[in-house]
């Protein structure tokens, strides 16, 4: 069986996360026309290449196949809570231990260019990325979009310190140390005292695709900072828990909500933005809205850097495995 349960490190310090960021370059065939959110599209099909990749059985069909526990697609893409967990024992699925970050829609692109797929893991599912790889390629070649339009893959670069080194390199048949890219960080316990003075009293940020926030029951048309902080404490606790052998009862929730209550909206170009993908498992339009624009909070941020600084990593909100609720702190 897959080891899912969390086990406690001593992280006494805080929660640990760690995760592997990596860029999938492709030459298309043909043209391609993106969606104005193309997550939908290169998520759907990552899912079926995968799938087919590493179903021994060939049935395709998870749920009475006797190898389920033991295999990678359902835990990527079903992520089931392990018997024992500790909380979000009502849900059926855990966090998916990946993000992907789609190129930008709204555009077609001709036979020849190239696009680059962004695909973020978490913890011990960066050990699988040779899996990934080979399910990319097997993607390229089933084709994207409604006119399944081919591409090859042509290398995986990992990111590290702000650059990128090569990884996979299709012409070379090669994978080189993935492991090497692994990145670890931890969230404090609680807020830390002092913060960058230049960011002390103001910063904003700048939703990069729709953000879905759920807060008393319903999306957040608006942003209050507490929510999309208790957005971002709750995601982080769960990947950290269910992919990274952390204990979310270290953290005071409590001393970082009450912190970011003091915050206020200064100023906020937020709007909802819409959008539609069909799923093929449901056989349904599903409507996926959210909100994007940039919003300025004004009060102790700087004492937040270290939890919005991990959020630009796992992103904020629901739908996150197709890229939903990325942002970026602006330089004010």
């Amino acid at each position: 069986m897959i080891d899912s349960s969390p086990r406690d490190h001593g992280h006494a310090t805080g929660l640990p996360l760690s995760f592997g960021r990596f860029i999938a370059t492709f030459r298309l065939d043909g043209s391609l026309m993106l969606p104005p959110y193309a997550g939908s599209l290169f998520r759907g099909s990552f899912g079926w290449a995968l799938m087919r990749s590493v179903c021994v059985t060939r049935s395709h069909d998870c749920p009475p196949c006797l190898l389920r526990d033991r295999c990678i697609y359902p835990w990527v893409f079903e992520t089931p809570p392990p018997a024992r967990t500790m909380i979000l024992r009502k849900y059926q699925t855990a966090p998916h231990p990946f993000v992907l970050i789609p190129p930008q829609g709204g555009r077609t692109l001709e036979a020849g260019q190239t696009l680059d797929l962004g695909l973020i893991l978490f913890g011990r599912t960066v050990a699988w990325l040779p899996h990934f790889i080979f399910a990319l390629e097997r993607m390229g070649r089933a084709g994207l979009g409604n006119r399944r339009t081919t591409a090859s893959l042509v290398g995986v670069d990992g990111r590290l310190d702000g650059h990128r080194h090569t990884v996979y390199a299709a012409d070379e048949r090669t994978l080189r140390g993935v492991e090497a890219f692994t990145e670890r960080r931890t969230l404090p316990r609680i807020p830390p005292e002092a913060g960058e003075p230049a960011l002390s009293q103001r910063i904003a940020i700048e939703m990069l695709s729709p953000l879905r926030i759920r807060y008393r029951e319903h999306l957040a048309a608006r942003l209050d900072f507490h929510v999309f902080i208790r957005s971002l404490l709750r995601r982080l606790a769960h990947l950290s828990y269910f992919h990274c052998d952390g204990d979310p009862s270290i953290v005071s929730f409590r001393e970082w909500i009450a912190l970011a209550e003091r915050v206020r909206t200064v100023s906020s170009s937020l709007t909802w933005s819409d959008w539609t993908r069909y799923s093929s498992r449901q056989r349904t339009e599903m409507e996926l809205g959210g909100v994007t624009g940039t919003i300025v909070f004004e009060g102790p941020v700087a004492r937040f850097l270290p939890l919005l600084r991990l959020g630009e990593v796992v992103h904020a909100g629901k739908g996150t495995s197709f890229g939903l609720g990325r942002y970026r702190i602006l330089d004010m």
